[in-house]
């Protein structure tokens, strides 16, 4: 993928381009996850694409299931949220569908309790559509959500589009991961794929395994994810973090502790790094159902007191973490985009990166960081002594990493390619 064709080196105003100057779209996103509060920390990207397009003078209703006991409407930076009342066994929330097993008894019920999730979301984004006499419909994850918002685009005669975030259409089955390809799945995905107006996936990565998956190439192209490099930036005057406690070797991972994160490599891989660093210190942030099991590991290597498990960070406080990084780590064995690498690049702190997914078109391999192979801690260990070992290094990568994510990983260039796509598949616009 040629990336340079995307932008300039510079944090651009809010100046729309040409062709799109006197457009306002009024959009409704339907999606599956999508943040409780404005400061949760789950699908935050699905709200900076939207609250970039609202910055930019669309508006912006997105329809999300909910707990009873959430509010049914409410904004939040300005973007509208409605949400319908639903609730999820356990084994179907974020993280655990994708590499859960069940039964046939188990299958069944999950394609009973999904029918009744897809009849919901039908008919929630099609009353929020009519009242916002919708210009089109914005929706993220080609399943579970694509097929409401596709037949809910066709019922009311406007464009669809779905984003693909990788997990929707990506299969490892080496790594467990093949939800696409299961049998309740595969002919509704295909379906979904093939009706939709336009598809956006996140990285070249993500369009080879949704063009595996049935996507027509005619109609799909790629907006890359991003990161606030206004938040995720340098600290002020060249001055390091304030997270002082955590010594100048601090290693800082951004991650969901679901096992294809990869988390249990960079803690094998900080072990074996003790013996030449003393001082080494890892902070991870983030949760999720595998972090017992990622804290007993931590023990029995004998890392415990030298890792900091933070649980979940408010993404107005993650820059601070990364500032204060020597390294920061992404050892995932299965990553659609990695939003963690263009946030630390963003403050300037070099990259470990695994080569999963879409990881290698992020991470530029010996400029902004190391990319070494996935499941590998013994190269993990090595790309970060490297670092560790050279300061003029780290902070060559970091300026490097910086400039790179500015000139295509910010959130405003991805707005800016979805309003030229919305009026590229006929929606309507709002002089």
């Amino acid at each position: 993928m040629d990336t340079s064709l995307i932008g300039s080196e510079t944090l651009r105003p809010l100046a729309r381009s040409r062709g799109s100057a006197d457009k306002r779209y009024r959009i409704v996103c339907p999606t599956f996850w999508y943040p409780e509060h404005a400061k949760d920390t789950h699908a935050t990207y699905v709200h900076d694409i939207n609250r970039h397009l609202v910055r930019r003078g669309h508006s912006v209703c997105v329809v999300t299931p909910g707990r009873p006991d959430l509010l049914p409407r409410e904004e939040f930076d300005g973007v509208e949220v409605v949400r319908f009342p639903f609730s999820l066994p356990l084994d179907l929330t974020y993280g655990r569908v994708a590499q859960s097993r069940v039964g046939l008894k188990g299958k069944l019920s999950r394609l009973a309790i999904m029918g009744k999730y897809l009849r919901h979301q039908y008919r929630a984004t099609l009353a929020e559509a009519r009242r916002t006499q919708a210009d089109v419909l914005h929706a993220h994850w080609a399943i579970p959500t694509g097929p409401a918002a596709v037949l809910a685009g066709r019922q009311l005669g406007i464009p669809s589009v779905i984003t693909m975030h990788g997990g929707d259409v990506y299969v490892n089955p080496s790594q467990g991961y093949d939800f696409p390809t299961r049998w309740y799945v595969r002919p509704v995905l295909r379906w979904t794929l093939r009706h939709a107006d336009a598809l956006t996936a996140i990285t070249e990565d993500c369009r080879q395994h949704a063009l595996r998956a049935g996507a027509p190439d005619e109609r799909m192209r790629i907006v890359l994810n991003g990161a606030d490099l206004r938040r995720f930036s340098p600290a002020p005057n060249g001055a390091g973090g304030d997270v002082a406690s955590y010594g100048p070797r601090m290693i800082f991972a951004c991650r969901q502790l679901f096992p294809r994160k990869g988390i249990r490599f960079l803690i094998e891989a900080a072990a074996q790094l003790r013996g030449s660093f003393p001082d080494l210190e890892l902070v991870v942030a983030g949760d999720g159902f595998e972090r017992p099991e990622l804290e007993r590991l931590a023990a029995e290597r004998g890392i415990a007191g030298q890792t900091t498990f933070l649980g979940w960070v408010a993404n107005a406080d993650l820059p601070r973490y990364y500032r204060a990084a020597a390294v920061s780590v992404i050892p995932s064995l299965e990553e659609g985009f990695g939003i963690p690498a263009a946030e630390a690049m963003g403050c300037e702190v070099p990259v470990v990166a695994s080569d999963a997914g879409g990881l290698p078109e992020v991470v530029e391999d010996g400029v902004t960081g190391r990319v070494v192979p996935r499941g590998d801690a013994t190269a993990l260990a090595d790309a970060i002594a490297a670092l560790l070992r050279d300061p003029a290094l780290r902070h060559r990568m970091g300026k490097a990493g910086r400039e790179r994510a500015l000139r295509l990983f910010d959130w405003d260039r991805s707005a800016e390619a979805f309003e030229t796509l919305y009026g590229e598949i006929g929606a309507r616009s709002q002089a």
